[in-house]
């Protein structure tokens, strides 16, 4: 990604030095937050230990770089944290726990939308996300053809036990629960073995590639973000929206990311559905699905769930129809999700954490707040749809690899000096209808 530098302001006489500008800190911020797991992990293999409070350290490190920043380039931000700064104090003292967790999850939508409204850039947004497919897709085709020098560098099972995500398994002694490499005891993540048949091309295997992201969801989520850039800023492009297409749909299959390949569909559908799309719409979306799993849950009650997207709807569903009032306004604290996140329940994560009132206070921030113009409406409806869906299924929605990404490209169409600049016009939306905004 090409770099842009300010010349500092000299004396005469002494050497002109380079300083990098904040929109070009800006990128590197979010290309940190995707990679800094990967650099961890090999840190972690390679040279020491990692422990998780290095994991947390470099985590605020790159959130506090991005607000570092924003933080005075206008009131806006100021007014949203504190209110939930004062709304989480409320809710925090009522159930007697302070909660961090959750508080890093909505930070990092907030800061990194900022600093693409702020400081983001169609034109370096589209190199980011350039250099990420592409970056993603050496990873996943180096991981796949050489799984054992991979695991010589970089070794993820270990990783995540030694930053405290995963706790109860033995790294080197469940043999058959991760893949390994040959004559060592270095493997992939769990959720890198397919249990049951691959979804898309059986004959590759049980192995699902994580490539940069260590582990597939993350995959599938960043295919589903960076199809839905390619889509808006590259499809009268013929030729460079089908090789950065054709690199997306290679990564999601070496990964067998089936939600990633269902939603690249669904943003085309919503993207020429746009126009018609009101904010009112978006949202109820989450409630309707809400209602939907648990309707569901309670007509297949007596059924088992399995990994079919069936079988994680209905454990969704009966996660959900395990909270009580005060566990549904977020009053009380959830023996399920004391701990963080519970498998594949994003919606019950959600609201034992935050709470009913406070996610429909967040939501309708989101959907009512207008978009600057057709392009970003057409985005915020995929993202949108991305959320109400992903968390049927999944609480990876807060993972910092590809949120940070994902608002940063949404704070960037909504920034008005980047629209009005010589490179908004890059590239042209022309096949798809005018948004009534």
């Amino acid at each position: 990604m090409s770099e842009v530098w300010d010349q500092s302001t000299v004396s005469a006489g002494e050497p002109v030095r380079a300083q990098p500008s904040p929109q070009t800190v800006a990128a590197l911020a979010v290309i940190a937050a995707v990679l800094f797991n990967m650099v961890l992990c090999f840190v972690n293999t390679t040279l020491f230990g990692v422990s998780v409070t290095v994991v947390i350290a470099a985590e605020m490190a790159i959130i506090g770089t991005a607000l570092s920043l924003v933080w005075y380039r206008g009131y806006t931000l100021y007014t949203i944290l504190l209110l939930l700064s004062a709304y989480f104090f409320v809710v925090m003292l009522v159930r007697s726990e302070f909660d961090p967790k959750i508080l890093r999850d909505l930070l990092i939508p907030i800061v990194f939308y900022f600093l693409g409204r702020y400081l983001g850039s169609l034109h370096s947004a589209d190199r980011l996300v350039t250099f990420l497919i592409f970056l993603a897709l050496g990873a996943a085709l180096f991981e796949f053809l050489a799984l054992n020098t991979y695991l010589h560098f970089f070794d993820v099972i270990h990783y995540y036990l030694a930053r405290g995500t995963e706790r109860t398994l033995q790294a080197d002694t469940a043999a058959g629960l991760f893949i390994k490499g040959t004559g060592t005891a270095a493997g992939l993540f769990i959720n890198a073995t397919r249990f049951g048949a691959r979804t898309l091309l059986p004959f590759l295997g049980e192995h699902r590639v994580s490539g940069i992201f260590l582990e597939p969801v993350s995959v599938g989520n960043f295919g589903a973000i960076a199809f839905a850039w390619v889509l808006l800023r590259d499809c009268s492009r013929i030729w460079v929206f089908a090789v950065k297409v054709l690199a997306i749909a290679v990564i999601l299959v070496l990964a067998d990311a089936r939600f990633g390949c269902y939603l690249c569909i669904f943003t085309i559908v919503v993207y020429f559905a746009a126009p018609l799309i009101r904010p009112a719409m978006l949202f109820v979306a989450p409630f309707l699905m809400i209602i939907g799993l648990v309707t569901y849950a309670g007509a297949h009650a007596h059924e088992l769930w399995d990994n079919t997207a069936a079988g994680r709807l209905l454990y969704a569903g009966v996660s959900l129809t395990t909270l009580d009032p005060w566990q549904l306004f977020g009053l009380r604290v959830s023996n399920i999700f004391e701990a963080g996140y519970s498998g594949d329940s994003g919606y019950g994560y959600v609201l034992v954490k935050i709470g009913l009132v406070g996610l429909s206070a967040i939501w309708a921030l989101f959907v009512f707040t207008p978009a600057l113009n057709g392009d970003a409406w057409r985005f915020k409806n995929f993202l949108a749809f991305y959320i109400v869906f992903l968390l049927a299924i999944s609480a990876s929605l807060f993972s910092i690899k590809t949120a940070a990404l994902l608002w940063f490209l949404y704070g960037t169409l909504n920034n008005p000096i980047s629209i009005a600049g010589p490179n908004s016009s890059a590239t042209a939306t022309a096949p798809f209808p005018k948004s009534a905004d």
